[in-house]
């Protein structure tokens, strides 16, 4: 007979290393400039931990350039397989267009970096914490373009 008290003790917990993310949650002010003219436009960015802690949600706005989207961050695991992804993945889904693209991710105390489907990829965003990590400074780059950007940890209200 099977003992259902031992149910709860089999909850799946978060990967651990997920807790490097945590200096991501809250509101972003972002500020671009693009490499080549030196264009800048402002948007927003809004990361918090989905219900059970496994995925962060990341909302993503650029205003005045039509770029909208969602991203769900935290380890693949995929139908029938029994461990997780190695690399941390992010599905963007791009309300603006429809577009959809997968980035892996790397977050530790000093930077926060990303790539479009695979690190030699040539398309990468590349940033630095502040010390207080309060801030993000770096560029996003693929063949062709760029911007730098620097993001700022909006005040908690």
């Amino acid at each position: 007979m099977a003992n259902d008290d031992n149910k709860e003790a089999e909850t799946p917990l978060p990967d651990p290393r997920l807790q490097s993310l945590d200096k991501l949650v809250g509101t972003w002010n972002l500020k671009h400039r693009d490499l080549k003219t030196g264009e800048e436009w402002f948007g927003r960015d809004t990361f918090e931990w989905m219900d059970g802690g496994f995925f962060l949600a990341f909302h993503h706005e650029e205003f005045g350039k039509n770029i909208k989207g969602l991203m769900i961050i935290g380890y693949e695991k995929k139908w029938g397989e029994e461990k997780p992804s190695e690399e941390v993945i992010g599905h963007w889904f791009e309300s603006s267009t429809g577009s959809h693209y997968t980035y892996i991710w790397g977050v530790d105390d000093k930077s926060v970096n990303f790539w479009l489907e695979s690190k030699d990829s040539g398309m990468a965003f590349m940033g630095t914490f502040s010390n207080d990590h309060k801030t993000i400074s770096g560029t996003w780059k693929w063949p062709g373009g760029g911007y730098d950007l620097i993001m700022t940890k909006a005040e908690d209200k």
